[in-house]
């Protein structure tokens, strides 16, 4: 009968192998050079172990401060979520605001049939923004008679809009008082002189009363053109604004019979440049008026603007151009 192996550790055998690295290391011990290589402060295995803890310690902090950024960065992301909805929640309510200061805006420009039927109108106002400074109104004055005024606030957007609305109540109110162009004007300029001087703004004016035969205006920065026959007759523009001082406004007189054309205007269109930064200027679009004087009102206005948005690069202010023409009565 065969004997079977028996392949369990023989402890004899294992105190040999435990005794041979202990001679190991002593002999390792008692060698000069071995230890030397051990203990070494530079080089050495110490140093090496040593080394490769101060490795591990390091590659723990860093994927600390990697855990400890990554909920930094969530909580980063988070909050930047949470501004960007509350600023598209506060736009979207200053886009609703303005779109309503839009409308009031357009609201309280007149309706051209407020006018007498013997005034042939026709109207281009725009903006360069949702509102803005450009303004034009129609006035009843005592005596039957009635005006015409176009004003420009400086500066643009709702703080202009704003001073429009102020300026034509005081029109409103100077308008019950006479029915001269020079004392209206005056009286809208000292009722609103401390006001626009305190909010560091100004106005231009043309504020022009229609008489049987005549009109007298007033031209305060701004621009007019007076066709009579052909020839050209450019407002008079005095160098006083409403807000700048208190100097009395002049006043001019021009016939206006059946036929003339009028146009009164503010300085966006004529101010505007083209692609090489040349300027439109107010000869171009006199010319054009005067060129086409016969036509009806609305052709012409078509021509200038026509003509305008052909040779500007972009619109650069708030625009309002008013032509009118003299009909039989």
């Amino acid at each position: 009968m065969t004997a079977s192996k028996d392949n369990s550790s023989d402890p004899v055998d294992e105190g040999r192998s435990e005794q041979t690295d202990l001679e190991a290391v002593k002999a390792l011990l008692s060698d000069d050079a071995a230890c030397k290589a051990l203990l070494a402060r530079e080089g050495g295995a110490l140093e090496l172990l040593a080394r490769c803890r101060g490795l591990v310690e390091q590659c723990e902090r860093v994927r600390a401060d990697i855990d400890e950024m990554s909920v930094v960065h969530e909580l980063t992301l988070e909050h930047a979520t949470r501004i960007e909805n509350e600023l598209e929640l506060q736009n979207r309510i200053v886009s609703e605001d303005l779109e309503v200061a839009r409308g009031i805006q357009q609201a309280l420009l007149p309706d051209p049939s407020m006018l007498s039927a013997e005034l042939e109108i026709a109207i281009y106002h725009k903006q360069l923004a949702e509102v803005g400074g450009d303004y034009y109104d129609f006035s009843q004055l005592p005596g039957e008679r009635f005006a015409v005024s176009v004003f420009d606030i400086s500066g643009h957007g709702v703080s202009s809009a704003l001073i429009m609305s102020f300026l034509k109540a005081q029109i409103e109110n100077a308008t019950r008082r006479s029915d001269s162009p020079s004392a209206i004007v005056d009286w809208v300029n000292r009722a609103s002189y401390a006001f626009l001087r305190g909010v560091r703004r100004y106005a231009t004016v043309n504020f022009v009363v229609f008489s049987d035969r005549f009109i007298r205006y007033v031209s305060g920065g701004g621009y007019g053109l007076l066709v009579r026959h052909g020839m050209q007759r450019t407002f008079n523009r005095v160098g006083n604004y409403i807000g700048l001082r208190t100097k009395p406004f002049r006043e001019f007189e021009l016939p206006f019979e059946q036929g003339d054309v009028l146009a009164l205007y503010t300085d966006g269109m004529v101010e505007a440049l083209d692609a090489e930064g040349k300027g439109y200027t107010v000869q171009r679009l006199n010319d054009i008026i005067a060129r086409h004087s016969e036509e009806p009102v609305q052709d012409i206005l078509k021509r200038c603007v026509d003509d305008y948005t052909s040779f500007r690069a972009e619109d650069i202010d708030d625009i309002t151009l008013l032509i009118m023409r003299r009909c039989a009565k």
